[in-house]
């Protein structure tokens, strides 16, 4: 994991350094003997509304002038490091405009994008959301065809399309669900049944991947914890948060970590970038990496997050859709954005080091 970490810091063209803001040291990476680490990343938007579809300063726009790379370029190298890159997928893969549902932001891209995601080092994503149903069924299934075409696993979902995932290594199986709040309202069973089939597929850790709150808040709701300690009643060891499209905190508590709301990251859907509720622009984002520790059993011992702060655009005139990674006072501006929403009685969230992230401390597993 250091070996890691000493490889993030040559991408930036810095040191491996072991000493943070006002020479606090740095947090070192729990040992152990097998290990798994995971990337999440905020809402990415791989299309656009049809009214940017033709605009110059549109998504797909940008895809046409650079390629299917381009979007996550500046990251890619951090998402073929680990062993798992998973991103909530917020719109639809779907050649045509028909089936389009009435609302105000539908967001569509062809399904020939759907290469972006292995192209990126992405290996998973997460439907569960309030856009995968913007062109209807027939939008989601064509969804759902042109991941699979590209060997991109995907869980989460409705009643019109649902499954979980299972990612496996040196026999050990981490398991993943996910539930648009909305969705989840109106037919708990089939989410508490998704958490059900991981637990008795032998998964060892399961995550839950959450898609509710009030957009551009900076701090998360009543509806929001409803949810996460439905998904920890499930089984989950770890819930990653998506929807109201700016950071809120992170919530550590018996052996568990709650990620109220990653913010966006590619996020095609806008080419201006909008403000959040306290009138900031809401250009912070982060990957959030989870090392997995298990001992030779394969035995879950407990997980470690290290925060990598980033932009969602390089520049913040506009939307450039090109996430890339922060430091200096940048990424110190990511980590008090999380802090606000998290309490420093309960959490304070260990510096950013410059070339490595902000390594928070070990969490030991729940006791089953």
């Amino acid at each position: 994991m250091r070996r890691f970490a000493c490889l993030l810091a040559l991408m930036m063209g810095i040191g491996c350094l072991t000493a943070g803001a006002e020479d606090i040291p740095a947090t070192e990476i729990f040992q152990a003997p097998s290990q798994i680490v995971i990337s999440f990343t905020g809402d990415c938007t791989l299309g656009c509304t049809p009214t940017e579809r033709e605009s110059p300063t549109g998504f797909e726009s940008y895809i046409k002038k650079n390629g299917f790379e381009y979007p996550f370029e500046k990251v890619r190298d951090i998402f073929l490091q680990d062993d798992l890159t998973v991103v909530n997928l917020e719109g639809v893969f779907y050649d045509y405009e028909n089936n389009r549902v009435k609302k105000t932001y539908n967001f569509r891209a062809p399904t020939a994008y759907a290469q972006i995601l292995p192209l990126s080092g992405i290996e998973a994503v997460s439907l569960s959301n309030n856009h995968i149903m913007d062109y209807g069924e027939y939008g989601l299934r064509a969804t759902v065809q042109a991941l699979e075409a590209q060997g991109t696993a995907w869980f989460g979902g409705n009643d019109a399309a649902f499954q979980t995932y299972i990612f496996e290594k040196d026999g050990v199986k981490v398991g993943f669900a996910a539930a648009y709040i909305s969705d989840w309202w109106q037919n708990k069973d089939l989410y508490k049944n998704g958490f059900e089939q991981l637990k008795a597929a032998g998964c060892s850790v399961i995550i839950g991947c959450m898609h509710g709150g009030v957009e551009y808040d900076v701090f998360h709701d009543n509806q929001q914890e409803i949810l996460a300690k439905a998904f920890i009643r499930y089984g989950a060891d770890i819930v990653i948060g998506h929807h109201p499209h700016t950071l809120q905190g992170i919530t550590v508590e018996d052996g568990r970590t709650v990620l109220w709301s990653m913010g966006n990251f590619a996020f095609g859907g806008n080419s201006k970038l909008r403000n959040n509720a306290m009138g900031e622009l809401s250009v912070n984002t982060y990957i959030a990496q989870f090392t997995l520790s298990f001992d030779e059993s394969g035995t879950y011992l407990g997980h470690q997050l290290n925060i990598i702060p980033c932009h969602v655009s390089g520049t913040k005139e506009f939307n450039d859709y090109q996430p890339c990674l922060v430091q200096g006072k940048e990424a110190a501006s990511v980590l008090a954005n999380l802090q606000r929403d998290t309490s420093p009685r309960s959490l304070k969230l260990k510096p950013y080091v410059e070339g490595v992230g902000a390594v928070q401390e070990f969490v030991p597993a729940p006791v089953r």
